[in-house]
């Protein structure tokens, strides 16, 4: 799954508040059964976007007729 700097701050103020239940910014409503299992996702979360690739590597391919 992909997840976004969005979900990580929407997940990480309301469990600085003590709230179990996150409003998503796209709508969705998550409920969490504990603070804990809050704090394993948020860690799985900020692993995977300080992982995820920021830029992709491209190659362009150069082609010559005869001689230089």
């Amino acid at each position: 799954m992909a997840y976004t700097t969005a979900q990580l701050e929407a997940i990480q103020e309301s469990y600085a508040r003590g709230v179990l239940e996150v409003v998503l910014p796209d709508g969705s409503k998550m409920r969490y059964r504990s603070l804990q299992e809050m704090e394993r996702i948020m860690a799985k979360m900020e692993a995977y976007l300080n992982t995820a690739p920021t830029a992709t590597n491209v190659a362009y391919p150069a082609f010559y007729r005869g001689y230089k």
